[in-house]
């Protein structure tokens, strides 16, 4: 979608006497009032990545932009903008390519093209050679968690246990959302259940074993880099003692 270009705009003094942008205008003498359209086709846009998993970024629902016209920016205005992920806030530097009186259409830079509605509130004027001066930063990619991971990983997890003359059992897997997969089973009888999960905020990842008839972590979940980081560190020996306690 091309940013359309038409007569300059200036924002209403009083809206952006504090750097937030506003939906009233007022329009240089002598030239003509900007180009409006519904806001709800002004859609999302983000860049392809083809198979990669990307957590991407809300854009308002058509009920929250309320059916309201949305005026177009003559020239895009550079600004600030709270964007909102599944698990994160990012403050980026992007453009205002569009508003309504409670929303703005919002483009930034961040591994390809973004394009979203935020509220008003989350928005506000960057200064002239802000957005230049302090790029955003990259979001790094954030892994992905299937079922299909976990059979390697408990294989790790049993070469651990197997110090501790314990074994899993599996009895089934399934997803828990994008970041996470659950697999139950049991050890020595015990009903427990692995539960794995990706951190979106930090790309960390966590691992704990559960028991299903205390309804109880065992143990603390332990985090790192990586799943076999995490299974290496985690304290098998007193989850077991744990469990046989129970």
């Amino acid at each position: 979608m091309s940013v359309i270009n038409h007569s300059d705009i200036s924002l209403n003094s009083n809206l952006c006497s504090n750097g937030v942008m506003g939906a009233k205008q007022t329009f240089p003498m002598g030239q003509n009032p900007q180009r409006t359209v519904r806001a709800v086709t002004l859609e999302q846009v983000e860049p392809d990545y083809a198979t990669e998993f990307v957590p991407r970024p809300f854009s308002l629902t058509p009920a929250e932009l309320g059916g309201l016209p949305a005026t177009l920016a003559s020239e895009p205005t550079s600004v600030r903008a709270w964007v909102r992920f599944p698990a994160v806030a990012s403050h980026v530097y992007g453009l205002a390519l569009a508003w309504t009186p409670r929303a703005v259409y919002v483009e930034w830079e961040d591994g390809g093209v973004h394009r979203a509605w935020v509220w008003a509130p989350a928005v506000e004027r960057a200064a002239v050679n802000q957005s230049a001066a302090v790029p955003t930063p990259p979001r790094p990619q954030v892994n992905a968690m299937t079922v299909r991971d976990t059979q390697s990983l408990v294989e790790l997890i049993n070469a651990q246990l197997t110090q501790c003359g314990a074994e899993f059992v599996t009895s089934m897997a399934q997803p828990a959302g994008p970041f996470g997969a659950v697999v139950f089973g049991s050890i020595e009888g015990h009903g427990v259940r692995l539960e794995f999960f990706i951190e979106p905020a930090t790309n960390m990842c966590a691992v704990h074993l559960f028991d299903m008839t205390a309804k109880k972590v065992l143990v603390e979940r332990v985090t790192a880099p990586t799943f076999p980081e995490a299974i290496e560190a985690y304290p098998w020996d007193v989850a077991i003692n744990t469990l046989d306690l129970i």
